[in-house]
């Protein structure tokens, strides 16, 4: 009996054995799958970069619009005291906007990451 159930494991087992398509197709997938890990990290990598960036070039920015006013500067003959309401606007709405597309940016990688 267990002669008989020895048979039909080997015989199964001869059965299922799988052939590779071509020679190097083992090396050709790992190699794929490391690229992929890699670019994964790379990608990681990017968007803390990014996000450390935003912050730093927002706060350098608000700083600058603060300490502007400050400044005995004028340009094009109007003190910057008038202007630093605009100069405060556009700089904000700049800001903002970066958030809105570093959040997508964020959120995008992450629903791709979970789907993967």
């Amino acid at each position: 009996m267990e002669e008989l159930n020895d048979r039909k494991l080997k015989s199964l087992l001869k059965d299922s054995r799988v052939e590779m398509p071509f020679s190097d197709f083992e090396t050709k997938l790992m190699t794929r799958v490391k690229s992929e890990l890699h670019g994964r990290r790379s990608v990681v990598k990017s968007i803390r970069l990014s996000w450390l960036f935003f912050v730093l070039g927002a706060f350098f920015g608000l700083v600058l619009n603060i300490l502007l006013p400050w400044m005995p500067f004028e340009l094009a003959g109007i003190s910057l005291h008038f202007i630093k309401y605009p100069i405060l606007l556009i700089t904000l709405v700049v800001i903002i906007w970066q958030l809105d597309e570093m959040i997508r940016l964020t959120l995008r990688h992450k629903r791709q990451k979970r789907l993967s």
